[in-house]
């Protein structure tokens, strides 16, 4: 089986964490159905998952023996038909996810069954064609730079639509209290017990991301949980490391305090590296702590972030201290002349 998603990442518009109370209407987005809420070890909201119909085309990687490049339209595709989940999550009452998965198989039938089929199988997308997960898998996480990405499988939009659901809500104040970009994670998981467990992280761009995990059987609704997981932690790499690079170290003291304390308030204390993740796909993060290291560059980052902190309020008192002396010495000079 093949489990496929994308996640966008970005900072609520609000000047400060939703409470668990205001984080709950704000993902109420089905009249009728639950929010869940955690409160250990961070806050964290998720939105009722909400299905959407899909007919489209997904797209088939290259062979392996072709010499085709990965995004080349003529690798072809397979018509699929079924429905995409979704759901909006809230990490910290201030990080907005919207996430979209589906499972993919191989229908059992030669042509499109009637919508109550797929109704059925709520997520699930069902391929009509020769079924191969690895080249499917492939396809998927290149898609977008497709010729034809306008007729295949748009979880983009998907995901996209959590989150509007979300800001179209009219508690927001609109002051984010850190100016900060988005991220997307494009994620595919291929259920193979015969194959090793392996995991595949990769940057495809300023904001882009790809995840590729081979793993053995797993709820779907899980393998999205962990991708949620490790979407919020690269967007909090990203975003402390943005920050550091626009807060002028070592030149101006009072703006590298103006830069990065808004970090220290709001973002250093959602680091929870592996928490919404299940036991069965704790190995994704064991491999990704093991290289690239993702802990160790957040544990650096912040560390120079709250050194940077520390040594800039001491140079400002410093510095206030030798103004007030210097005034004091200029009060005492002009005071001899009216004695």
């Amino acid at each position: 089986m093949l489990v496929v998603g994308e996640i966008h990442t970005a900072l609520l518009p609000h000047s400060r964490p939703l409470t668990p109370e205001e984080a709950r209407a704000a993902l109420s987005l089905a009249v009728g159905e639950s929010v869940v809420q955690w409160a250990r070890p961070v806050p964290h909201t998720a939105s009722p998952v909400l299905l959407h119909g899909v007919d489209c085309r997904f797209p088939l990687g290259p062979k392996p023996d072709s010499q085709q490049g990965e995004a080349d339209d003529r690798n072809g595709s397979l018509r699929a038909v079924g429905s995409v989940a979704s759901r909006a999550v809230l990490t910290g009452g201030q990080l907005l996810q919207g996430s979209a998965w589906a499972s993919v198989s191989l229908s059992q039938h030669p042509r499109r069954m009637p919508w109550s089929y797929y109704l059925s199988k709520p997520g699930t997308l069902e391929t009509i064609g020769k079924f191969d997960a690895h080249r499917l898998a492939e396809g998927y996480l290149i898609a977008e730079q497709r010729a034809d990405r306008g007729k295949l499988l748009d979880t983009a939009a998907v995901a996209r639509h959590s989150i509007h659901d979300v800001l179209a809500r009219p508690m927001f104040d609109q002051r984010p209290p850190i100016k900060t970009g988005s991220t997307r994670l494009r994620w595919a998981a291929i259920t193979d017990p015969s194959k090793g467990e392996t995991v595949a992280f990769r940057l495809a761009g300023n904001d882009r991301r790809r995840l590729r995990i081979v793993t053995g059987p797993v709820d779907p609704e899980q393998v999205a949980a962990a991708a949620e997981d490790l979407a919020v932690h690269d967007w909090l790499l990203t975003a402390v490391a943005a920050r550091v690079a626009l807060a002028k170290i070592g030149e101006d003291s009072r703006h590298t305090l103006r830069t990065l304390r808004p970090v220290v308030d709001h973002l250093l204390h959602l680091w929870s590296a592996g928490a919404r993740t299940a036991p069965e796909l704790e190995f994704v993060w064991d491999a990704l702590e093991r290289r690239p290291g993702l802990t160790r560059q957040w544990t650096t980052m912040t560390e120079r972030v709250r050194s940077q902190i520390d040594y800039g309020a001491a140079d400002l008192a410093a510095q206030i201290l030798d103004l007030m002396e210097q005034r004091q010495r200029q009060a005492g000079g002009s005071g001899g002349a009216y004695r």
